[in-house]
């Protein structure tokens, strides 16, 4: 292979290994009076502390750039004040768009973040839409009046979806990613994102790897209120291994998950006892799940002392996920119809009165 032949597989590898890298500029001031304690930039999934983007601030100024294969969400956190004080309230994100700058000023406790960039340009242009259509709701509601607080919430989320359906964006799949992946029992909204995703995404930035993540989060089998319940292998008390949908299958079910280090746990069990014993005979059906570690002897005592009279069953040590998968470490509930549907996840226990009753019937 001559000299000149080596060059030309050279430049042609240099060639394919940036192929695809973007890079974006960031450029960012600190308000007079604001002490940042220590700014980190980090990409969507990854631990800021790991971070190799710990920003320097001077005279009030601070930049950088920041570099990936493709479009991302990244975010800006002073991760020094999560240090000392275990949380912060200054945190925002941006998308990593070839060739945009991207203009960060932190201002007392809040980010304001601009961009060149026409993706996150239709992010922020929902958000600003979201602003001129609700916070005048929200800024004259009465905060003790939770019924109206629901229905405004209710009202936000409906034309949060409906905005996704009209104006597709690649912040869509950035969101959807990210509540997937921090998935919690009470995202009653996911089920509609998901069918959203299906019908009108999974063809824009068809290359992109968020289709990737979003299929194996999906494959993961989350409780998602709106969809069936997903049937899993768990232990009885003594041990046995069992599939889950021998207790609930054609019935309509609630199940507790509940732990015996969690005291609220507990309480909430006891309460939903004398529930229990008013539906039972009309048709209601009740299994546990306890999330226990090392040893199941703290959940039996507290299956016999307060004589719980449903099926117990326990995930130890995480062996089979079940509590990821419920999106929850402790306390939630979830009520299955017969056809194995979840069609509730009362946040408490008059929430699960109330569901009954609208079920049932006085």
């Amino acid at each position: 292979m001559n000299k000149k032949t080596i060059i030309t597989l050279l430049l042609a590898l240099v060639a394919m290994t940036g192929e695809g890298q973007i890079k974006c500029h960031i450029e960012g001031t600190v308000a007079e009076g604001t002490k940042p304690v220590g700014l980190v930039i980090y990409r969507d999934g990854t631990d800021p502390k790991d971070s190799p983007l710990q920003l320097t601030v001077k005279d009030g100024r601070f930049e950088c750039d920041v570099e990936d294969k493709q479009i991302e969400r990244w975010h800006i956190v002073d991760f020094g004040e999560v240090l000392e004080k275990g949380m912060t309230s200054r945190s925002d994100a941006f998308f990593s768009e070839d060739g945009t700058t991207i203009t960060i000023s932190l201002d007392g406790d809040k980010f304001n973040v601009t961009s060149t960039g026409k993706e996150y340009q239709r992010w922020q242009a929902m958000e600003h839409a979201a602003e001129v259509q609700f916070l005048p709701l929200y800024e004259v509601l009465d905060e003790n009046d939770e019924t109206a607080a629901n229905e405004l919430e209710r009202q936000y989320h409906q034309w949060t979806l409906e905005y996704y359906e009209t104006h597709l964006m690649l912040g869509f799949l950035f969101e959807l990613d990210g509540r997937l992946k921090g998935f919690h029992y009470n995202d009653t909204g996911l089920a509609a994102m998901l069918d959203i995703y299906h019908r009108l995404y999974a063809n824009l930035y068809a290359d992109h790897p968020v289709h990737q993540r979003i299929a194996e989060q999906e494959a993961i089998g989350y409780q998602m209120f709106g969809h069936k319940y997903s049937d899993y292998d768990i232990r009885t008390m003594d041990g046995q291994q069992v599939r889950a949908s021998g207790y609930y299958k054609d019935r309509l079910t609630l199940v507790i998950c509940w732990a015996s280090w969690c005291a609220p746990c507990i309480r909430e069990a006891c309460d939903i006892i004398p529930i229990y014993n008013e539906y039972l005979n009309r048709g209601l059906n009740v299994f546990s799940l306890s999330h226990e570690f090392h040893s199941t002897d703290a959940m039996c005592k507290a299956v016999e002392r307060h004589a719980f009279p449903w099926p117990c069953l326990v995930d130890l040590d995480d062996e089979f996920g079940v509590f990821h998968k419920h999106g929850t470490q402790n306390s939630a509930l979830f009520l299955i119809d017969r056809n194995g549907t979840i069609i509730a996840v009362p946040n408490s226990v008059e929430e699960l009165k109330a569901k009954l009753v609208e079920f049932f019937g006085e």
